[in-house]
């Protein structure tokens, strides 16, 4: 299963539900071109993420920080993370992305296990994520857990839900002797808060005309300052941003909705009908009135 569009709030948290409550485990198989932009775009969510590349090369954003990986290798991304994919130099890629929430492997907040074994690490915005290739064992080790894991959820065959339960324990325990770390660090801590806040007032404003002073005096930095600390941690700029989420949102209601191409183009903030169209087509390849006749003939 792949999902061509993740659903956020006006926080830039992905909604999706993953798997259900009695296991709240879902994998995903994505060719990034076939996502709506071209690319999966900035958004965090509670569960924590396993992803392997299965076809080219994969350039993933966390916070900030950009990982190269190519086929073979994976990734770990904890939770809370704000995090970004796409093809690497335009080669054509997939990943095998695994989602899943902390409950898996605790099971009730009061456990043990989650005291000592999960709540110091998961969340932690000094553990942003671990990179996994097989040059040392443990990493191998987990790379092969999770193409196990992969194979039983496709299968589905009896014990199933057992038995990646207890792959997931072992990685996670590996993990924890391997890879994360227990220390706080104010400084990352209030660098998220701020674009956190920064992504919510885009959110919240997207139909407007977005003037770089409003966003800064949100987090109380000078306009330059807010420019270099968006770019540092999202790697792209604040202007680049507003036009992609502006997308995402007319995105669904040209899929949503009978409304006219220009008046999605004004209710999302854009400037004109063609100013939009450009950006669209420039984004999907296609304009869009040929993106919606393709929606509605894939639907019917």
């Amino acid at each position: 299963m792949q999902i061509h569009n993740i659903i956020i709030d006006e926080n830039q948290k992905e909604i999706t539900k993953h798997g259900s409550l009695e296991f709240p485990l879902a994998i995903y198989s994505t060719q990034i071109n076939k996502n709506v932009l071209g690319f999966i775009d900035w958004h965090w969510h509670e569960e924590l993420q396993f992803c392997i590349v299965t076809k080219g090369t994969v350039s993933f954003n966390i916070e900030g920080d950009t990982v190269i990986l190519p086929e073979g290798k994976g990734l770990f991304i904890n939770s809370q993370q704000l995090h970004s994919a796409k093809n690497y130099k335009d080669i054509d890629s997939s990943f095998i992305c695994f989602d899943f929430h902390p409950n898996l492997i605790y099971g009730f907040t009061g456990s043990i296990i989650n005291i000592k074994y999960v709540r110091p690490y998961v969340g932690n915005s000094m553990v942003k994520y671990c990179i996994l290739k097989s040059d040392t064992k443990w990493k191998s080790d987990i790379l092969k857990d999770l193409l196990e894991i992969h194979k039983e959820y496709t299968k589905k065959n009896s014990g199933f839900e057992l038995q990646i339960l207890i792959s997931i324990l072992n990685i996670w325990n590996s993990l924890i002797k391997n890879c994360l770390i227990l220390y706080h660090d104010d400084k990352n801590i209030n660098d998220t808060s701020r674009l956190k806040k920064i992504i919510n007032y885009i959110h919240n404003h997207y139909m407007e005309k977005i003037n770089l002073k409003d966003i800064s005096s949100q987090v109380n930095l000078s306009k330059s300052a807010c420019c270099r600390e968006f770019k540092k941690h999202m790697n792209c700029s604040i202007f680049e941003y507003i036009t992609n989420y502006r997308l995402i949102v007319s995105e669904n209601l040209l899929i949503t909705t009978n409304e006219s191409i220009t008046d999605i183009a004004y209710q999302c903030g854009f400037g004109s009908a063609s100013y939009y169209i450009e950006k669209f087509k420039l984004q999907t390849g296609v304009s869009p009135f040929v993106y919606r006749k393709k929606k509605q003939s894939i639907s019917d």
